[in-house]
């Protein structure tokens, strides 16, 4: 698919058949009002309703329960990927997707615990595992799962983000806590890092994480709340913890109390749901998506 589109998915569970049916459109940004619709396909897996998608360079990725997707939309193929190791606690099994762009590879995170608790706040890092599954982008090839040698330094929490080349996650120490840091892993050594927020973010609760210049972006919701203003902050180092302020966008001419605070940035562009019923490009574009759409405005042109 182009990176000048933007693509939508939508399910449809199939009641006699037991089936889910996906349908796939593109949605072109550039000004020329074009939706296009790519693909559509029906999967015997009800569960497929209910479940968390992600792309990443041309793949999308479907994880419903413990069933694992991969979608072609341009070239119309859908597989399953092989079983994963089980989790004793199927609703603590966390996965993750990304393209590593310097081997070509696909890459599929699963973490699962081995031990059973007597309670879900009895779960220890002691039995947290985690498997990789990797498929070379070029010929298809897969390695199959690999379980990582170390342990995870914290407990993984929804959601996750890959940012040059490393997985990020929200991440506490206690099961039952709310995330409170982030922990990394560094595909090229296969290694932990966990990292702290930055000091003005009181809670890491309800924020989504951004990529920004391939560095960790966070926007400020509290800030948005009480000023309609929205502060980007950026991870520089994250071995020393550091968290810049990139810039601030003032969004109280855009009618502020009807943005949905549901930040996501694609090339440099940084979009978010208003309850108008146009999507809003910054600088020049208006594009007609659908009620409930998205606004956009262009990082690289707010120096």
């Amino acid at each position: 698919m182009d990176n000048s589109q933007l693509l939508f998915m939508d399910c449809k569970y199939l009641p006699w058949s037991n089936r889910c049916r996906l349908q796939f459109v593109s949605v072109d940004v550039e000004g020329k009002e074009e939706t296009n619709g790519l693909y559509t396909v029906t999967i015997p897996d009800y569960n497929l309703l209910r479940s968390d998608w992600r792309v990443c360079s041309g793949l999308v990725c479907l994880i419903a329960c413990d069933r694992i997707y991969l979608c072609n939309p341009a070239m119309r193929q859908v597989c399953e990927l092989p079983k994963c190791s089980p989790s004793k606690v199927p609703l603590y099994a966390h996965f993750a997707f990304g393209y590593l762009h310097s081997k070509r590879e696909y890459k599929v995170m699963h973490f699962f615990y081995r031990g059973p608790p007597s309670h879900l706040s009895d779960l220890q890092l002691a039995q947290l595992n985690c498997e990789v599954f990797s498929l070379n982008g070029v010929g298809g090839v897969s390695s199959g799962w690999k379980e990582i040698a170390e342990m995870p330094p914290c407990h993984p929490s929804l959601p996750w983000l890959l940012v040059n080349e490393c997985m990020y996650w929200f991440a506490k120490l206690l099961p039952h806590a709310q995330p409170d840091r982030f922990v990394l892993f560094d595909f090229e050594n296969e290694k932990y890092l966990t990292i702290s927020r930055p000091s003005s973010f009181v809670t890491l609760s309800g924020l989504s994480m951004m990529d920004l210049k391939e560095m960790l972006c966070l926007p400020d919701i509290d800030r948005f709340y009480r000023t309609s203003i929205l502060d980007l902050w950026i991870l520089k180092d994250k071995i020393s913890c550091t968290w810049e302020k990139e810039c601030n966008i003032n969004l109280v001419n855009f009618g502020s109390e009807n943005i949905t605070p549901s930040f996501n940035i694609w090339n440099e562009d940084i979009i978010f749901t208003h309850s108008g019923d146009i999507t809003v490009v910054y600088e020049a574009f208006l594009v007609s998506i659908a009620r409930g759409v998205n606004v956009i405005f262009d990082i690289r042109k707010m120096k």
